[in-house]
């Protein structure tokens, strides 16, 4: 086989190869800027019954990328100690501002028996963890987004009373 005879299958091969890689090229992660940080501040009890609790969840949104971003509505699921909590969505705009904070209020409602569930819990570990992950909805863009952290260990707590220094 000679060289123009190869210059022909290499061709054919590199056409049959580019909608693949085209493809492959769609599948990657959009590198986009990072998004906004969200911590619980507080959680408050608006009302309870026996089959379902109301939550007022206090988040802390803190913009990373610098370039600030308008929110339209915004959805938050809380886990405490590895558990769900509750849920729930505020339909508020509000403006992010280019590295700063905003505080956002967010009616949540979890299981009459979560928060029973949830001291249970603290007493067996000794921690009180938390999750929160949601989605921002910013014009017509979903913006995933997730924080944890812990609230207080017990086991940190001793461990630190119990040094002298």
């Amino acid at each position: 086989m000679n060289r123009q005879t190869r210059r022909p299958i290499h061709r054919r091969r590199l056409l049959a190869l580019l909608p693949a890689g085209a493809l492959a090229a769609c599948a990657a992660p959009f590198a986009g800027p990072p998004p906004p940080r969200v911590s619980i501040i507080d959680l408050r009890p608006t009302d309870a019954t026996m089959f379902e609790q109301r939550w007022e969840a206090l988040l802390r949104v803190e913009e990373q990328a610098g370039t600030g971003l308008q929110i339209d509505a915004m959805t938050a699921a809380i886990e405490m100690n590895g558990r769900e909590f509750g849920s729930g969505r505020t339909d508020r705009p509000f403006l992010l501002p280019a590295r700063g904070e905003r505080e956002v209020s967010v009616p949540m409602r979890g299981s009459g028996l979560g928060m029973v569930d949830q001291l249970a819990t603290i007493g067996r570990r000794g921690e009180l963890k938390w999750r929160v992950e949601g989605v921002f909805l910013s014009a017509g863009r979903q913006i995933p987004y997730q924080g944890e952290g812990t609230v207080f260990s017990l086991r940190d707590t001793l461990r630190d009373s119990l040094l002298p220094f």
